[in-house]
């Protein structure tokens, strides 16, 4: 009676582990086929992105990333973020939805960042951050481009 319930019990081991065994190559050989799923989606998913950034000498980035949401009609929703050299989190400097965005960012040192912003029509905007930690940043606003402003309600 005790041998057959050893028996029993390593036959259960056994299978456990070979069921665990095939659990592994199965998810190894899938492995590629989920990758590709997410670079795919990845790039289908992000189509209506538009991104742009600029370091300075000591690794300080500022990026912008504007996204459409496919229709004319509704506006684009932007994002300007500053990473500071070696931060882990970025902070973000200014947030917008507006019919048109243009910019151009300019490190005059370290430690002064000059950021120009031309918009079609804004929609709303919150307020630009004028300082994070050392880095002083000064804001340049156009509004009513033309050039910029399709789809801007009358």
């Amino acid at each position: 009676m005790i041998r057959a319930i050893l028996v029993s019990r390593r036959f259960r081991h056994a299978a456990l582990l070979a069921a665990l065994l095939g659990l592994a190559i199965g998810a190894y050989q899938a492995t590629p086929f989920v990758e590709m799923l997410v670079l795919f989606s990845s790039i289908v998913g992000s189509h209506n992105v538009v991104e742009d950034s600029i370091a300075n000498q000591r690794g300080d980035k500022v990026k912008a990333s504007t996204e459409a949401s496919g229709n004319e009609q509704d506006p684009d929703r932007t994002v300007v973020w500053l990473w500071r050299a070696h931060h882990w989190f970025a902070t973000t400097l200014l947030e917008t939805e507006s019919y048109g965005f243009s910019w151009d960012a300019k490190w005059r040192n370290d430690d002064t960042l000059d950021l120009n912003i031309g918009f079609g029509c804004v929609t709303h905007m919150t307020r630009p951050v004028g300082k994070v930690g050392s880095i002083r940043i000064s804001y340049h606003f156009g509004y009513d481009d033309k050039t910029l402003a399709k789809g801007c309600p009358n």
